[in-house]
């Protein structure tokens, strides 16, 4: 790794550095804004890197603390080499199921299991989550899905499984739920809300150039969305809601 000789401009002044990542993006109006402001806080965490500031401790909720050298010990010693941000590590993208069970009232779209032949379905038969209809879900899925919902939460329904637009998260919807965050289209049954959490991008990153990543792969996320037909509506405490046309 290329190694810096001296101290670049710190985007940040003093020695300790203390904020919030949770109300940055709530003036922002589209998903291509949310991106670019994303992207802009990412230069900063590298700058500040290549400044000689360090994380204090992991980041958790879009809190970061970081800290430098004292301008004393800055001015009596020369420039420790600071080795130049790398493209750093993201943390893992979280494996979340969201379990919908919509009860409907007068007016909602209601899911009929039966008319969505091209959506997975699955239920519980002796003690373990099995398919029963629909095209074959891998096995690692099943697996996970089957792993992070208990048996009291399926009883003995059906559901259909969803998976996320944008990363490693499905749905599991009941039969006969409200359809309020879902439709279905041609047979398939997909998602027509979802979010993307700014305040948690960075949990568990231990390092400025490893926050950096993790927004920058935010920011991927949403130029993702946005290109699948996805439209920011509202922002609220560094949760972005995305929305998609039926």
């Amino acid at each position: 790794m290329t190694v810096q000789l001296s101290r670049p401009p710190s985007p940040w002044p003093g020695s300790r550095y203390e904020t919030e990542h949770r109300w940055d993006l709530d003036d922002v109006a589209t998903l291509a804004e949310a991106a670019a402001r994303v992207r802009a806080l990412a230069v900063d965490l590298r700058a500040a890197h290549a400044a000689g500031w360090t994380l204090a401790e992991p980041m958790r909720d879009g809190h970061l603390v970081a800290t430098r050298p004292s301008r004393r010990q800055r001015a009596r010693t020369a420039p420790d080499p600071v080795p130049l941000p790398g493209p750093g590590t993201a943390p893992v993208l979280g494996w979340r199921v969201r379990v919908v069970d919509e009860p409907p009232v007068p007016g909602d779209d209601v899911l009929c299991l039966d008319a969505v032949p091209d959506t997975p379905v699955v239920a519980r038969a002796g003690g373990h989550l099995v398919q029963v209809t629909g095209p074959v879900l891998p096995a690692d899925v099943l697996a996970e899905v089957g792993r992070q919902v208990s048996a009291a939460e399926l009883g003995t329904r059906r559901w259909g499984v969803v998976a996320a637009r944008i990363g490693p998260g499905h749905d599991l919807v009941a039969d006969g739920s409200a359809l309020r965050v879902h439709a279905v289209r041609g047979g398939v049954l997909v998602r027509t809300l979802e979010g993307l959490t700014f305040r948690h991008a960075a949990d568990l990153a231990a390092t400025l150039p490893d926050a950096a990543a993790a927004y920058e792969r935010l920011a991927r996320a949403a130029e993702a969305m946005a290109a699948a037909g996805g439209r920011l509506t509202d922002t609220d405490d560094g949760l972005l809601h995305v929305r998609y046309g039926r």
